[in-house]
Order: C-alpha cells, then sequence, then structure tokens
C-alpha cells in the first residue's frame, strides 16, 4: 500500500546515503508489487508530474520552444511504468546467464533505487536551459549507482559483471526503440510506421526474435567468460592452433563485413521509406555489440565449432607477445618461428 513517508525515506536514502537504503531496502525487495507501489509507480508519477509543471512554467524561456501537455504527460507516464518492467526483466534474464540471481522483483528494486537520480533528473528537465544538462548528469550516475548495486540485488559475480552490465544495457537500449515505436503505432490508432514493418501477422514473432537475438549474445558471452585453458608448461603454440587461429580471425572478419552491409541496407532502406522490420532490429543488436567490442561474432566462430574462448584467447596473446618481443626466451623465439611462418594472414590481427 502507498506509504509517502516510507516513499520519501527511501529517495532521499538513495541519492545522499544509497548503500545503507540499498541494504536496509533488500529484505523487503523480494515483492515486486511492494518496490512498484511503494517507489517505482510514485517516481514515474511525481517525475512526470513535476516535469510537466515547469514546463509549463518555463516554456517561454526554454531555448526548445516546447510545451508540455496533459497527454504527452500521462502518456510518459505509461512508458516509463512499461520501461522500468521491461528492463528489470532484461536485467534479470542476463543475471542468469551470467551467473547470477535470476528474480524479476529484485531486478526492479536494483534498478528503482539505482535510477532514483534519474528520475529527478527527469523532473528538472522542464528548467530553462540546464534542465536538459541536469537530466542527463544525474542519468549517468544513475547508471553509476546500477553497476554497484548489482552485485548486492543480483549477486552477478565480479569476474562477469561487466559482460553482464553491458549486454543488459545494450538490451534495454534495443528494448526502448521497439518501445517508442509501438507506443507511436499506438497513437496513430494501431497501424505501424511503414519503416518499421507494419501490424501485420508475425510482428510478435519478430519481436520475439529480436529478442532471442538478444539473449543468445548474452549466451555466447557466459559460455566465453566460463571457459578455463591451461597453456602447455613449455609456452609454446602449435602449427594446429595458429592455423585455427587464422581461421577464426578471417571468418569473423567476413561475418562482421557482412553484418555491417546488412546493417547499411537497413538504413537505406528506413531513409527511403521502406519496411524495416522488428527482426532486422535484431541484426543491428549483433552490430551494436561489435561496435561496443563484446565480439561476439568471434566468439560465436570460435564456440560454434566446439573451440575453447580462453584457448583462443592465450592464442592470440602468444603471437602477440613474440611478434613484439621475437626471441627473449626459447617460448617466445619457437612462437615468433611459427609467427614468421604464417605472417602474410596474421599480420591483419596481430601486429596493429
Amino acid at each position: 500500500m502507498l506509504d509517502p513517508a516510507r516513499t520519501v525515506e527511501l529517495i532521499k536514502g538513495a541519492l545522499f546515503d544509497s548503500e545503507a537504503t540499498w541494504r536496509s531496502y533488500l529484505p523487503e525487495a523480494g515483492d515486486w508489487k511492494k518496490t512498484a507501489v511503494l517507489l517505482t509507480g510514485p517516481m514515474i508519477v511525481a517525475a512526470a508530474l513535476i516535469a510537466y509543471l515547469l514546463g509549463l512554467l518555463f516554456s517561454g524561456l526554454s531555448a526548445f520552444g516546447f510545451r508540455p501537455t496533459l497527454f504527452s504527460t500521462v502518456l510518459s507516464m505509461v512508458a516509463g511504468g512499461i520501461a522500468a518492467a521491461v528492463v528489470a526483466f532484461i536485467f534479470s534474464a542476463f543475471a542468469k546467464v551470467f551467473g547470477g540471481k535470476s528474480s524479476f522483483a529484485l531486478a526492479l528494486a536494483a534498478t528503482t533505487l539505482a535510477f532514483v537520480p534519474g528520475y529527478v533528473g527527469r523532473a528538472l528537465s522542464g528548467l530553462p536551459w540546464i534542465g536538459w544538462l541536469l537530466g542527463i548528469g544525474l542519468t549517468i550516475y544513475g547508471l553509476v549507482l546500477l553497476w554497484r548495486i548489482i552485485p548486492l540485488y543480483l549477486e552477478v559475480p565480479a569476474e562477469k559483471l561487466a559482460p553482464h552490465y553491458a549486454v543488459s544495457l545494450i538490451a534495454s537500449f534495443v528494448a526502448m526503440i521497439a518501445l517508442s515505436v509501438l507506443i507511436g503505432s499506438g497513437m496513430r490508432g494501431g497501424d505501424m510506421d511503414p519503416r518499421f514493418g507494419g501490424t501485420q501477422p508475425g510482428t510478435t514473432g519478430a519481436a520475439g526474435g529480436l529478442f532471442g537475438g538478444i539473449a543468445r549474445q548474452g549466451e555466447l558471452i557466459g559460455m566465453a567468460e566460463d571457459d578455463r585453458y591451461d597453456p602447455p608448461r613449455d609456452g609454446e603454440l602449435t602449427e594446429a592452433q595458429v592455423e585455427e587461429f587464422i581461421r577464426v580471425m578471417q571468418r569473423t572478419r567476413e561475418a562482421v563485413a557482412e553484418r555491417q552491409a546488412r546493417i547499411e541496407e537497413l538504413a537505406e532502406q528506413a531513409d527511403n521509406g521502406e519496411q524495416v522490420s522488428f527482426s532486422d532490429l535484431g541484426t543491428m543488436m549483433s552490430g551494436i555489440t561489435e561496435v561496443a567490442g563484446l565480439n561476439t561474432a568471434e566468439i560465436e566462430i570460435v564456440k560454434s565449432a566446439g573451440g575453447n574462448w580462453a584457448e583462443h584467447q592465450w592464442v592470440r596473446e602468444s603471437l602477440r607477445t613474440a611478434w613484439l618481443q621475437k626471441d627473449i626466451n626459447d617460448a617466445v623465439a619457437h612462437n615468433y618461428a611459427l609467427y614468421q611462418e604464417y605472417e602474410d594472414q596474421l599480420a591483419e590481427f596481430i601486429a596493429q
């Protein structure tokens, strides 16, 4: 049930004494309905209403000349509630992939508490000139807090926190794009923007394909993180290892080039007003992960052939060391001789 005093207490604590507040609320965080009524819902509503009132007061002074409406404010509340649920679901789902605890209730509590500064930024966005800066700054601060609260609430291991955080954020970003398109469709009475594939049968399946692709990205990174490899005592590479490394890297280069070409094609289609389906967002998701440096194409090529990602990384580092040092010891000299034998194929992947 609503408890305004407790809500204010949690908001103040999340802003000024975050870690103590997180720990004190953790025993209550297992009930998502309580979090929604006590904190998530009130924050969404209050932020939207304050932004609306400030927007009305200062609309004449706004650098962008924007004047909010009640309809846009209500719509932002609805979108905020859906977004909060989607983000919590994504962080919970990927927590399981990366060895943490899958719990929607805990994820909703964690993301809501971490994003309290972001909600404050949203409320202050109606201020002239500095509102948007405050919004950006406080949102960034919320992302920092989210990084810190995830191990506490979802128990993601420290060594897997970075990939879990990166993949969850990217998936959330893609989901927000899909959400904005769906909301836009609702405002037009159910007719989708033609650039996004319409509301024909299969839209649900396409969206499922999108999130299936997102889950696949997380699974790949999780599998790679689980791989272990004990290098040989002599530290020497074999010809088979070098040849397999070359095969993987060449195929990765081809796969990334194909993916980039597809993304360029989709961008051109959108620019020309042609249909781009939700399933195509899965392709864009893959491209975004490569830009973010998550190397999922390379991981997938290694793992789909039954390879060991840790061994692949060791081969890369051994070749790199050999290229840099050449002959500082017997192992490096041996590996450098192999590098020279395959230099024409290895140079673009190692000597960079």
